[in-house]
C-alpha cells in the first residue's frame, strides 16, 4: 500500500513537471515566433527605409499641349553631383592645402553649406533644361547616347569598387543623368542658335599681338633639386659644371639631327629623361607673348628672335641650362582658343540671361525636406578605406 502510494506520488510529479515543460516550451516557440515577425517587419521598416524613393526635388511647370505636369527628382541623381563636390578635399591636398567642410566662406556659410546650395541649383536648372527639351520634342540620337555611355565610363573609371556600389554612382542611375544633361545641353544650344551673337565682331576684341604664340620643343638640364623633407636646393658646383658640359654635348647632337626628338639622349623606356642624366629632360611649351613664367626677360627675348626650325646654343638661366627648337614663331593656337573662349563666353553670359528671365520663370523648383533636413555635404561619397 505504502509503495502503491510512492509510486502514484511519483508519477504524479512526473504529469505535472511534463505539463510545466509543455508550457514552457508553448511559452517559448510563442516568444520565438513573435520575434521572428518583429524582426520581419523591422527588417522590412529598414529595406523600405533605405531602398523608398526619396524627394530632394520636384519641378513643375506646362507640357507642349499645355498640361501640367510635375517632376520629381529623387536622391540618387544627385549623388554624382555631390561625389564631384566632395572631391574638393584631395584636390586641395594635391597642393598640400588642407580642406575642412565646417571652415566657412567670405560669405559665413559653411563650405558644406555652400556646395549644398550649388549642387541643388545645378540639379533645378538640368530638369528644368530637360523638361524644356522634352517639351521641344528634341531627343537624343544613337551617337549622342553611345557618347554618354563613354562619359559614363569615364566618370566611373576612377571610383572605388564601394563608390561604385553607391546607388547613384551605379551605370543605370548616371546614365539618366548624363542623358539628361545632354538633351538640356541640347535644348539650350538650339536657344543659342537664335541669339543675336556677332562674332566676327568678338574676336576683333582679341588682341592678336598679345596672343601671339610660340610653339617651342627644348631640353633642359635643373640647377636645383628636391630634398628628402620636398624643399628645393641648388645642386653643388661640380654638379652644375658637369651639367653644363652635358648641355653642351646634347647640343651638337640636337642641331644636327633631322629629328629633334630622337637620338638626341639617351631614353630607352620614353619617359622623357636621360637615362645617363636624370636632370637632363624633355618638354615643350606653347610660349604666349605675355607669358612672363618661362625662362627670364633676357633669354625669353632672345628666343623670340629665332627663326622657325632653328636650334638654340646652350642657354643659361638662373634655375637650368636650355637647349630650345623653335617649331613654330606665330602659331595662331592661343589666338584661335581666345577668340573661341571669348565666343563662348558671351554665348554663356546670353543664355544665362535668357534662362533666368524667360526660361526658369515659366517652371517653378521646390526643394523638399529631404533634402533640407537630411542631406549633409562633406561625406556622402567617401570611402573611409581609401583614406
Amino acid at each position: 500500500m505504502n509503495s502503491a502510494k510512492k509510486i502514484l506520488k511519483n508519477n504524479g510529479d512526473g504529469m505535472q513537471s511534463s505539463v510545466k515543460q509543455s508550457k514552457g516550451i508553448s511559452k517559448n516557440m510563442v516568444l520565438l515566433i513573435v520575434g521572428i515577425l518583429l524582426v520581419a517587419v523591422l527588417g522590412g521598416g529598414v529595406c523600405w527605409v533605405n531602398l523608398r524613393p526619396r524627394a530632394i526635388l520636384t519641378v513643375e511647370g506646362k507640357d507642349k499641349d499645355g498640361k501640367t505636369v510635375t517632376h520629381t527628382v529623387n536622391y540618387p541623381e544627385a549623388l554624382y553631383d555631390i561625389y564631384q563636390a566632395e572631391a574638393m578635399p584631395n584636390m586641395y591636398a594635391m597642393y598640400n592645402m588642407s580642406f575642412d567642410w565646417e571652415d566657412t566662406a567670405e560669405d559665413g556659410e559653411t563650405y558644406s553649406s555652400t556646395y549644398k546650395k550649388q549642387i541643388m541649383q545645378t540639379l533645378k536648372k538640368r530638369e528644368i533644361l530637360y523638361m524644356c527639351a522634352q517639351k521641344q520634342g528634341l531627343s537624343l540620337t544613337d551617337e549622342e547616347k553611345k557618347a554618354v555611355q563613354e562619359d559614363v565610363k569615364n566618370a566611373r573609371k576612377n571610383m572605388t569598387d564601394k563608390q561604385k556600389k553607391m546607388k547613384g554612382l551605379d551605370e543605370a542611375t548616371l546614365t539618366t543623368v548624363m542623358e539628361k544633361d545632354k538633351l538640356g545641353e541640347k535644348y539650350k544650344d538650339s536657344v543659342i542658335a537664335t541669339l543675336n551673337i556677332d562674332e566676327d565682331a568678338l574676336k576683333k576684341t582679341v588682341d592678336k599681338k598679345s596672343y601671339r604664340q610660340y610653339t617651342l620643343q627644348y631640353y633642359v638640364f635643373a640647377k636645383t633639386e628636391t630634398d628628402s623633407e620636398g624643399n628645393s636646393k641648388d645642386k653643388d658646383a661640380k654638379t652644375i659644371a658637369q651639367g653644363k658640359k652635358d648641355m653642351e654635348e646634347l647640343q651638337k647632337k640636337a642641331a644636327k639631327a633631322k629629328d629633334f626628338t630622337k637620338n638626341v639622349m639617351t631614353d630607352k623606356n620614353d619617359d622623357k629623361i636621360d637615362d645617363n642624366n636624370k636632370a637632363i629632360s624633355y618638354s615643350t611649351k606653347d610660349l604666349v607673348e605675355t607669358d612672363e613664367d618661362f625662362l627670364d626677360k633676357k633669354t625669353l627675348k632672345k628666343v623670340k628672335t629665332m627663326k622657325n626650325g632653328e636650334v638654340s646654343d646652350v642657354l643659361e638661366t638662373k634655375d637650368g641650362y636650355y637647349v630650345i627648337k623653335m617649331v613654330n614663331n606665330n602659331d595662331p593656337e592661343a589666338y584661335n582658343n581666345q577668340c573661341e573662349s571669348v565666343i563662348s563666353q558671351e554665348k554663356e553670359t546670353q543664355f544665362d540671361a535668357t534662362y533666368k528671365n524667360t526660361i526658369k520663370a515659366e517652371y517653378t523648383a521646390t526643394a523638399q525636406s529631404y533634402w533640407k533636413g537630411r542631406v549633409n555635404i562633406g561625406y556622402l561619397t567617401t570611402d573611409d578605406t581609401q583614406q
